[in-house]
């Protein structure tokens, strides 16, 4: 994808602009608050802080978008904005700013480094500064439909007397951006758990970006239906009570869900559970992976057991 088709997709998302925009006029004071954007892309949210009273924006981001910001912020009249173009991570100079936005949240939510953004950030605030989003809460349902699965597995089909089973484990060894509908995760979120829980607020304790987590969905929840795979999707507090999500249950975003493979569709016997562990590694050394094991349980002893790592599937 182009840089502009992806600041296209942002600015065509008018729920996400307009959440943004209620965020920046709750915490702006006219003519005082000097805010840090990171990851500006085309300077929108700078612009949008500029225009609601803020004293000064500083732009960060290390794409030739930051050009482009520049002559937008020319052709709008916006001024009191400095333009600086490198990666957050690695700027040297001292700043001290009120507010840090920074929207770097993908379909899945960590891959492009937001939850190390965040936390790198705070070295950038003043003494009881915020950033926004303060909160990241991340969710995975079992899905029920082989709608999406049928769609990325066509490796048993491709016939000719050929068996392609590795080449099959390495493709569903990936996280897939898909979207899901309410019908896929049975009608509503009572499957929904939630599996990672982001205090990004300065004054929290900083998260590690090496996590596990472990959810479980007993038979009776599952009323004999099929687990094809996993749905992830997030919810993210700007402020308190202001929130985005991408949940398949919410108004549609410009971002989508991730759909996590099986390689063999889950039905479980009347005293069985169903248990995904996910571990989350964003690392700056590892990047992104994400492993998630999927294990039939039956009186504390495990059955059979599926494991996937989205390392694997990067072939």
């Amino acid at each position: 994808m182009s840089e502009i088709e992806l600041h296209r997709k942002l600015l065509g998302d008018s729920g996400r602009n307009q959440a943004f925009a209620e965020a920046l006029k709750r915490v702006i004071k006219p003519g005082q608050t000097q805010l840090l954007d990171i990851g500006a892309g085309t300077g929108f949210l700078s612009f949008l802080a500029r225009r609601l009273g803020a004293a000064h924006a500083t732009l960060i981001e290390y794409s030739d978008a930051l050009e482009l910001a520049e002559a937008l912020a020319r052709r709008n009249r916006i001024e009191q904005l400095s333009f600086i173009k490198t990666h957050s991570s690695e700027l040297r100079r001292k700043l001290a700013v009120d507010v840090v936005v920074t929207e770097t949240l993908g379909n899945f939510a960590l891959e492009e480094g937001f939850l190390e953004t965040a936390l790198d950030a705070r070295r950038f605030l003043k003494p009881g500064g915020l950033i926004i989003p303060g909160r990241l809460r991340q969710y995975v349902a079992p899905v029920l439909q082989s709608r999406v699965q049928d769609e990325i597995d066509i490796w048993p089909g491709v016939g000719f007397d050929l068996d392609l089973q590795p080449a099959r484990e390495i493709s569903l060894s990936n996280m897939y951006v898909r979207t899901l509908r309410a019908e896929d995760l049975g009608g509503d979120a009572s499957l929904a758990r939630l599996w990672d829980d982001l205090d990004l607020r300065p004054q929290s304790r900083a998260p590690s970006s090496d996590r596990r987590s472990r959810s479980q969905w007993q038979a009776p929840e599952l009323r004999q239906r099929t687990v094809h795979g996993f749905a992830l999707w997030w919810e993210t507090e700007l402020l308190e009570g202001l929130s985005l999500s991408t949940s398949p249950l919410a108004a549609p975003t410009h971002w989508e869900q991730i759909y996590l493979p099986l390689l063999q569709a889950i039905t479980l016997a009347p005293d069985e559970q169903l248990e995904l562990e996910l571990r989350c590694d964003t690392r700056p050394q590892t990047g992104v992976r994400l492993q998630w094991t999927a294990r039939v349980q039956q009186h504390s002893k495990t059955r059979s057991q599926q494991a996937l790592d989205s390392w694997r599937g990067r072939l």
